[in-house]
């Protein structure tokens, strides 16, 4: 009887033990996403320079009422292009998440005094850009 009531509780501490790892699995993913509003004055955005870790979700509010863009510097000529979100309407979000680590100067293609940065940081190695 002993013994059964031994690997009862061997078999719930288990049961329980899933149960943490995957809610704790899901509270990491259902995290919010880091949010940068668009602004109709300067610095048009808040915040202007933003530094997230690999693997966040970036999400860019237009409460304004006008359009904007949210468009990697690289975009620009022959340079690489890490996102550009084309036309965002008033009231309208861009998402971005995937980002590899690095600096990552954007701006406003129909606005080109709106400019922000986006660091992006390895969570292993977070002063490594």
């Amino acid at each position: 009887m002993q013994k059964r009531n031994e690997i009862m509780k061997r078999s719930t501490l288990g049961v329980f033990l899933v149960l943490l790892v995957l809610t704790a699995s899901w509270v990491l993913a259902a995290s919010p996403p880091f949010r940068i509003q668009m602004e109709s004055w300067s610095p048009y955005f808040a915040p202007v320079a933003a530094t997230v870790t690999a693997g966040s979700t970036i999400r860019w509010e237009n409460p304004t009422g006008s359009h904007h863009t949210i468009t990697h510097d690289g975009c620009r000529g022959t340079g690489a292009c890490a996102f550009d979100s084309g036309a965002i309407g008033p009231d309208s979000v861009f998402e971005l998440s995937g980002l590899p680590p690095g600096l990552y100067p954007y701006h406003c293609t129909l606005h080109p005094i709106m400019r922000g940065t986006l660091a992006v940081l390895d969570a292993r190695h977070p002063s490594e850009i």
